[in-house]
């Protein structure tokens, strides 16, 4: 493998993209009736306040925190040794820290000071308790802060991030294209350094690798299985097998730059692979094309589920217990909503999602296909390389 790292351009977002991130959660806040949000996951932190941190995300030791109150200044409030890292990255200027780790009182009472004196309206603060999201404080903590500012109510704020998170500004869209076309050079890549009799986890080691030097932030998510007539699982560690002629092998990273994710897989075959691996490739291939041609503004996430279905079956293929045939992409790899059977929510320009049909094998075994794509004004355009019908080949 050449070892060159190739840094990719990622400037910082400028404040007025934070500005109006805020303002468009503040009228979300207005609809859901609440008075301030507490932040706590590094998702949400990240983009409302733009704190950019290595440590405080990988450590449990200390909770950190940002309020945005309905009609007041946003407020920080982190531990102490935190703030040259917080000043140097976030807009928000108004901060309170304390020295932690304090067990005893993480910030809590800094919290309630603050709640406390907030204007209310409705007596309610959003915090994220639905689902997709986590807590990122001690849930006997939440309940004591809960507890402390009453009558005001902790209450879910799932639907206000929703709303304001599932449309990216073009600046978010070009931080997803370009994690994309890192993971699309790795992917192309791939055969290149393949030797033959090696493991998954070796291969998966030397593309993780390649990932990095190509300028992944990060690479949470590779994921690798191989075996004759299918893979044993689309979402599995890879392992000690040892990759042979005749495997059909998947290969899906959720990899991040500059705080956004891409989110695909690519197939390849060692050698021949059998006739029923390479039409289910063809059909997967066929299917997102199905799906990608159909996502436009207005279209609901049914729909695309239906579409990429029927797509499937027209070939003569079997889809098994599948959940879902995509969803959400952008500051988490898997973000709301799904697109599945029961899914009703509408595409709206600005919303960055997979495409993600799957089938399952006469062996039981599953095959699956994902591609990125952004909703525009008027369809869609795919921000990964789209694959072939014809499975890519390593040389065993």
């Amino acid at each position: 493998m050449e070892l060159e790292a190739r840094v990719p351009l990622v400037p910082p977002f400028p404040t007025t993209e934070f500005h109006d991130r805020v303002e468009r959660m503040r009228r979300a806040m207005r609809i859901h009736e609440l008075d301030a949000v507490l932040l706590t996951s590094e998702a949400n932190v990240e983009y409302l306040s733009g704190f950019w941190t290595l440590f405080a995300w990988n450590s449990l030791s200390r909770p950190w925190y940002f309020v945005l109150p309905l009609d007041e200044e946003p407020i920080g409030v982190i531990p102490e040794f935190g703030e040259s890292n917080w000043r140097n990255t976030s807009w928000v200027e108004r901060l309170v820290v304390w020295p932690s780790p304090r067990p005893e009182d993480e910030g809590i009472s800094l919290l309630v000071d603050i709640f406390r004196g907030l204007r209310r309206r409705f007596g309610r603060i959003g915090a994220e308790l639905g689902p997709e999201t986590r807590l990122g404080m001690p849930v006997a903590d939440f309940l004591r802060l809960s507890a402390e500012i009453r009558p005001l109510q902790m209450v879910d704020a799932t639907a206000a991030f929703r709303q304001v998170r599932q449309i990216k500004s073009p600046a978010e869209v070009e931080r997803v294209a370009t994690i994309c076309r890192i993971a699309d050079e790795a992917f192309a890549a791939l055969p290149s350094y393949f030797v033959a009799g090696e493991s998954e986890r070796a291969l998966a080691q030397k593309f993780q690798a390649d990932l990095i030097l190509r300028g992944a932030e990060k690479t949470p998510y590779v994921a690798m299985s191989s075996g004759l007539n299918g893979y044993l699982s689309g979402s599995t560690w890879p392992g000690d097998r040892v990759i042979a002629q005749g495997d059909v092998v998947i290969i899906d990273t959720g990899s991040r730059l500059g705080g956004y994710f891409c989110d695909f897989n690519r197939n390849f075959a060692v050698g021949r692979v059998s006739d029923e691996v390479r039409r289910a490739q063809a059909a997967l291939v066929a299917a997102a094309s199905a799906g990608i041609a159909a996502a436009r503004p207005g279209t609901t996430m049914s729909e695309l589920f239906h579409i990429q279905l029927a797509a499937l079956e027209s070939r003569g293929m079997s889809c098994g217990p599948v959940g879902r045939f995509g969803h959400g992409l952008g500051k988490l790899m898997t973000e709301w909503p799904s697109i599945k059977s029961d899914d009703c929510s509408v595409l709206l320009a600005g919303m960055i999602i997979t495409i993600e049909p799957s089938v399952l094998l006469s062996s039981g075994r599953p095959m699956l296909h994902e591609e990125d794509i952004v909703i525009t004004s008027d369809g869609c355009r795919v921000l990964t390389r789209r694959a072939e019908p014809e499975l890519l080949v390593l040389s065993a």
